[in-house]
């Protein structure tokens, strides 16, 4: 049950990111044991969703800023698993800070 509350918030807080710019997060299943993802994302101007999944993430806290490193990411289409490869796998990323708060309340 926590996980699902948990997704809904991970879900809303990536569409208040993306849905402007990218598209929107139309699903997503969130493992707090695993720290694992998966998401189905239909980006403007595609016809179907793009799943992703992220195999497992690690979180760091320092103060006030939140960061998030991703590994065995899948993406469903060929050439954004290359991407993600070479731009995602297990770079760490800074969480914009008006999304922190809640996604410290989610991570930690």
């Amino acid at each position: 049950m926590w996980d699902q509350m948990k997704a809904t918030a991970i879900r809303q807080g990536l569409n208040l990111y993306l849905k402007a710019n990218y598209g929107e997060v139309t699903a997503l299943e969130f493992d707090g044991k695993a720290r694992s993802l998966k998401l189905q994302i239909l980006l403007h101007g595609e016809e179907s969703a793009i799943e992703l999944e992220i195999g497992h993430f690690e979180v760091e806290v320092n103060g006030e800023e939140l960061a998030v490193t991703p590994s065995g990411i899948q993406v469903s289409r060929a050439w954004m698993q290359a991407l993600a490869a070479a731009r995602l796998e297990g770079k760490r990323f800074v969480i914009p800070p008006a999304l922190a708060g809640t996604a410290k309340l989610v991570f930690t």
